[in-house]
């Protein structure tokens, strides 16, 4: 209930202030800090921004950026990120925004704001809000009720300045046809590839360039710092049998969490439908889920789903309607094909696969939901609450357990408390352990002890951990002699790129002279490939990664057929040879043109408020007094 509360308390204009971290009020009120009760980190003309609400906004913003990576970062990622100044520079927009409200004579009134918390979805009962389920919801996240209408006020009152800035916000016919022509205009070209591995084997460099490499690019040859540890973990199920759920838990769980035990009953979808013959043969089953993956890969990274589903599905009577199945009911479909459709959320794409064939299938809409059956509800908030309580309980015994461990007790302390122990060998940031899975945030925090140091208790996959350095060897750059096989194979392949590059280079400038694309191949001994049509958005050869492929591309004209160098990307060079451009139906504009329009004026409504918070910036007196460390 808690990261609903979250979810709903937040507002994209927030998000531009802190550039994409957004703004969370339902565990203090920013007004009511009295001059004189806490020390001062800023003044924003002339007003105070006190450390207790400077500490308490970068708290939750660690809280939302660890949610966000599942507990994978660490502090010293934090640091890197700069949530300590993206914190106080949060809180100073927060205070212009207040600031320009007085200035405008804009306030939000008791019977706004009650209108406003009474119409919050997760407040109601059969569609009505609830007072008794109001006061249960902020009891468990223990917020006063006080605190979390002075929130929910704040972010009406940034509205309403939002509204006020941006509200002349227009977008024009011809900008939405730019618009649409860059998101769905294709090209196609031809391409030749030159890759250094052809060389790599002909390269005998000499000694003196050997030693020469070796001294100049002494990084590239470093031991990393390496750990060996032992470590203690704490898993919630190791837990579970001391836990205990009564009935009246189970009850205020479901009713807290009613969302988590209800179902879509009624969905929408499209479908893009791979038939597998009766008698197909082992590869030909191979080749149409291969197909399927990477028809799923397409429209998980922006792909039009219903232009995917025209050209590809094989079910006649949905491929004419852009794979639109209609609604679909529970018991419709064979149950491998339902449990990937009705575990998805509108706009989620996934592979099902049953008898038939293979399902890409992507849910566009829930019509209806029903509540669980009652003893499956009360089965999985039973299950949900012996798993929080287990967790409580492990953390808690994890707790005490680094309370008393030290270095020489580390085996004893493990057995006490029945912990999992277990140890590694010598090992750096980037090893594999075999038989063991360290994160990334445990080898970092391993990586930061010093011998015989124990750490705090950190989360682990699954539970929760204590470490304890038995060993450390400092990074450092062995003798030339011990990498000099290492050394030799980084200059191979330095020179052998440079001979790829101008090799690359001969063959565009025969092909910007007029030599067909097929000659200069043939005589390079390498072969045309073609990127078949693509987007902007889907990228060429389907990667959106491919960035300067793509706009090299896009680049392309029937006048101007070949980029002025090869491209360089992933290690090779690309030769591209324009083929075709095909420009987007006016039909289709027409059918997207309402909603373009209102992706179109968001992004100006965003790019108006982060010019006007910036002016309000430069022109406000703004003193740091003191900036958190």
């Amino acid at each position: 209930m808690l990261k609903l509360l979250r979810k709903h308390s937040r507002s994209w204009v927030i998000a531009v202030a802190i550039g994409a971290i957004v703004i969370v009020f339902i565990f203090w009120g920013i007004g009511g800090m009295g001059p004189g009760r806490f020390d001062e980190v800023a003044r924003v003309n002339g007003e105070p921004i006190f450390r207790s609400v400077y500490n308490r906004q970068y708290n939750q913003m660690v809280r939302e950026f660890q949610e966000r990576a599942k507990g994978e970062l660490t502090e010293e990622q934090f640091k890197a990120l700069g949530l300590k100044e993206r914190a106080l520079n949060l809180l100073i927009d927060e205070m212009l925004m207040r600031q320009a409200a007085e200035r405008l004579g804009l306030d939000v009134s008791t019977s706004e704001l009650r209108d406003h918390i009474r119409g919050l979805p997760y407040f109601q009962e059969d569609g009505k809000f609830s007072e008794r389920r109001y006061q249960a919801i902020l009891t468990r996240v223990r917020v006063k009720p006080a605190e979390f209408e002075s929130g929910e006020r704040q972010n009406l009152l940034y509205q309403k300045v939002i509204q006020t800035i941006t509200g002349f916000a227009k977008v024009s016919e011809g900008e939405l046809q730019e618009m649409f022509r860059l998101m769905e205009e294709e090209v196609e070209v031809d391409y030749l590839v030159v890759s250094p591995e052809a060389y790599l084997a002909k390269q005998t460099p000499s000694e003196p360039a050997l030693t020469s490499y070796y001294q100049e690019h002494q990084k590239e040859f470093q031991v990393p710092d390496r750990v060996r540890i032992r470590y203690m973990l704490f898993l919630p199920q190791d837990f579970a049998g001391a836990v205990k759920t009564g009935e009246k838990e189970v009850d205020e769980y479901i009713q807290e969490h009613e969302s988590d035990f209800t179902r879509p009953k009624v969905i929408r979808v499209q479908e893009v439908f791979l038939p597998v013959p009766a008698k197909a043969a082992p590869v030909q089953k191979q080749e149409l889920e291969k197909k399927a993956k990477d028809l799923l890969q397409q429209a998980r990274t922006g792909a039009d789903f219903a232009k995917l589903a025209e050209a590809h599905s094989q079910d006649s009577d949905s491929r004419k309607k852009g794979g639109d199945l209609g609604d679909v009911k529970r018991g419709d479909k064979p149950a491998a094909w339902e449990k990937t459709a009705f575990s998805l959320s509108p706009g989620e794409v996934g592979l099902a696969q049953t008898p038939q064939g293979y399902h890409v299938i992507k849910m566009t809409e829930i019509k209806e939901k029903e509540r669980l059956p009652e003893p499956e509800a009360r089965a999985l908030a039973a299950k949900k609450l012996r798993e929080e309580k287990s967790r409580d309980l492990a953390k808690e015994t994890a707790q005490r357990a680094r309370g008393e461990v030290t270095a020489a007790n580390f085996v004893e302390t493990a057995k006490k408390y029945n912990a999992t122990l277990k140890e590694t060998p010598l090992f750096a940031m980037g090893d594999q352990i075999a038989g063991l899975e360290l994160p990334r945030s445990l080898k970092q925090a391993a990586l930061g002890l010093k011998v015989d140091e124990i750490s705090k208790v950190l989360d682990a996959p699954g539970g929760f951990a204590i470490i304890h350095c038995q060993e450390r060897q400092e990074a450092h750059v062995p003798p030339f002699d011990k990498v000099k096989e290492q050394v030799r194979l980084a200059v191979s392949r330095q020179q052998a790129k440079t001979l790829a590059e101008k090799e690359a280079e001969t063959l565009l400038q025969r092909l910007q002279k007029g030599e067909s694309v097929a000659k200069v191949a043939a005589d390079a001994k390498v072969s045309v490939q073609s990127s078949g049509w693509f987007k902007r958005s889907e990228g060429f050869l389907k990667q959106p990664l491919a960035q300067p492929l793509t706009t090299a591309a896009f680049q392309l004209s029937q006048q101007n057929p070949y980029p002025a160098k090869p491209v360089f990307w992933k290690d090779k060079y690309y030769l591209l040879a324009f083929k075709g451009r095909r420009a987007p139906s006016p039909e289709e504009f027409k059918k997207q043109e309402e909603k373009l329009r209102q992706q179109v004026l968001e992004q100006k409504r965003r790019l108006l408020f982060e010019a006007w918070l910036a002016k309000e910036r430069q022109s406000a007196d703004i003193k740091i007094i003191d900036m958190p460390s």
